[in-house]
């Protein structure tokens, strides 16, 4: 009894740890300061590493003939907080500036544990006597503008990185302000994001402040990034951005307005298509994976898919698992990480999804289940391509039919003595309550696993009605995991669940939600005119946060979960 009890222990000690290292998603970034020097000085070139619990080994140093390393230096440090352990690793390589010109660093590979992370690609402008390197405009990342070209002291742009993108494709849509170093603004500049009516759209994470010489002149420029994604195709506007800034008292607010953008969307190519194709737009992987070998026939077993990489990935739908005759699949749940994911061009939305499946077979003999394929569209390569799993191999045992034993009377045992004590009458058992109860009990736990199986069959065939009965628990679960963080970062994850979970409750896709189709969608389903438009001033106080330049002021994490837990409650009421 005790070894099975230190087995069981051992194993909860092992799901634990598991649990614990899959929840800790290590995280690297790096910087370069300054990022304009003369030639002969150095610049610092800095990686850290956050959040890792296995351990980190030391990258190869950036490999860059025109910087060459000439210094480095490592450390950790680790800090506890509400029990828990957080460990940083930084490591610091000191650069000299050799030759004139645009230099790009490239990104890093860094091994923590099993996994490989890299950073994004950096830029180093070494200039001589305050002349910038020539620089043409396919070189320049930073917008159309060439670095010859005259800039007013203050400037804003924004443009895409391919105005022809394909349905599905994401498109980078980059805004820049620009600052010379020779004017001062009272307090920050404050800018109203560009209309992206029709296009999916989400912030990207913060690029650091960086330094630019234009015409001879020295810039600070701050970035911000959105991930666009068109639904369909056909030609879409991205309107002017706006940022308002005030240089003195005397000539008051000032605003600047950038030029609209129009992104000329195409059509997926119908030559090459393959059957199955769901519209999968980017580049994935796929995995089947299960933890039996062997199961029972009538009884049920779990098996895992999942499709990682990067993509429009949100949209992707649970795919029929192939398998053999004489076995059963049913959709059991579904799991999705998705948040922008650091490439050598930037950053393109991409993680993983995992969707978990119940496989019941129906007789004793060898049961395959795969291998799946999962067709998508390469952006880069204009080709369809697919990722194909292995096969599931399984042993099905015969199953449990109950043996009947019979008891009988062993030899030597007599009556026993039938005194006036032991035939004493008492109230019949009928007369008890408990003996209705536990009558009643089977019945009742009966009823309940038909009903759960007709609810989860339906459910199985009707993916509309799963996506409604699902959306609160969705919703729910995903805001119990909104925690701190940069203000914008968590106005764009709320904004996030709030929008999918509308969608799922009103059958509408979340793609281009926007909050008008928000306040119109929950009035046609039966929602009071009041609480609809409660929800789409929320949507628009959510997106204002997000594309503010200071975020909200005073937003937490507790305060978004506490309204808009509100918000679902008392739409989950109007819908009953």
């Amino acid at each position: 009894m005790r070894s099975h009890a230190r087995a069981m222990l051992g194993v909860i000690t092992g799901l634990l740890l598991v649990a614990r290292m899959a929840l800790a998603q290590p995280e690297v970034s790096a910087s370069v300061s300054p990022e304009t020097v003369e030639p002969g000085e150095t610049v610092e070139f800095t990686i850290t590493v956050s959040g890792a619990e296995r351990p980190v080994i030391e990258p190869d140093p950036p490999a860059v003939d025109a910087l060459p390393v000439v210094g480095r230096a490592s450390g950790q440090s680790i800090s506890f907080s509400n029990g828990q352990m957080t460990s940083t690793t930084t490591y610091r390589y000191q650069l000299r500036a050799r030759e004139v010109g645009r230099h790009v660093i490239p990104p890093v590979e860094i091994r923590v544990g099993d996994e490989t992370l890299s950073t994004p690609p950096l830029t180093v402008q070494v200039v001589s006597d305050g002349t910038p390197p020539p620089i043409t405009p396919e070189e320049d990342d930073n917008g159309p503008r060439t670095a010859d070209e005259p800039r007013p002291e203050i400037d804003a742009e924004t443009w895409v990185d391919d105005p022809t993108p394909w349905v599905g494709q994401q498109v980078t849509l980059t805004l820049a302000f620009y600052q010379s170093a020779r004017v001062r603004l009272l307090g920050n500049a404050e800018y109203s994001p560009p209309d992206t009516s029709g296009l999916i759209a989400e912030p990207l994470p913060e690029r650091p402040q960086r330094t630019e010489i234009s015409g001879g002149e020295r810039y600070s420029v701050i970035t911000r990034e959105t991930a666009l994604i068109a639904p369909a195709p056909g030609e879409y506007t991205i309107g002017p951005a706006t940022v308002t800034f005030v240089r003195n008292y005397i000539e008051g607010e000032e605003t600047i307005e950038t030029e609209p953008i129009t992104l000329d969307v195409r059509p997926l190519p119908a030559q090459g298509r393959p059957d199955g194709f769901s519209g999968l737009v980017g580049k994935i992987r796929a995995e089947l994976t299960t933890d039996m070998r062997q199961l029972r026939a009538g009884e049920a077993g779990s098996i895992r898919l999942q499709v990682a990489g990067t993509g429009n990935l949100r949209q992707f739908e649970p795919p029929e698992i192939p398998t053999d005759d004489g076995a059963r699949i049913y959709q059991s749940g579904e799991e999705r990480q998705i948040s922008p994911q650091a490439v050598p061009e930037g950053y393109a939305l991409g993680g993983t999804v995992t969707f978990e499946y119940l496989v019941m077979p129906e007789r004793p003999g060898d049961l395959t289940v795969g291998p799946l394929t999962v067709h998508y569209f390469n952006p880069d390569t204009a080709q369809y391509e697919s990722a194909t799993t292995s096969a599931l191999e399984i042993e099905v045992l015969p199953g449990e039919t109950g043996a009947q034993t019979g008891i009988g009377a062993p030899d030597g045992l007599r009556p026993i003595k039938r005194d006036s004590l032991g035939l004493r009458a008492g109230r019949p058992v009928t007369s008890f309550w408990w003996f209705w109860a536990m009558q009643v009990l089977p019945l009742t736990a009966l009823g309940w696993a038909l009903h759960r199986r007709s609810e989860l069959a339906r459910r199985a065939r009707d993916p509309r009605y799963r996506r409604f009965v699902e959306a609160e628990r969705r919703a729910r679960t995903a805001l119990s995991q909104l925690s701190g963080g940069p203000e914008s970062e968590m106005a764009a994850r709320a904004d996030e669940i709030l929008r999918s979970y509308i969608a799922d409750k009103t059958g509408a896709s979340a793609s281009g939600l926007t909050g008008e189709d928000v306040q119109r969608l929950l009035r046609e389903a039966g929602v009071p005119e009041t609480l609809a438009a409660e929800a789409h001033t929320e949507l628009e106080v959510l997106r204002a946060s997000v594309y503010g330049p200071q975020g909200a002021a005073g937003l937490d994490a507790t305060s978004i979960r506490a309204r808009i837990a509100d918000l679902i409650t008392r739409i989950e009421a109007a819908l009953r």
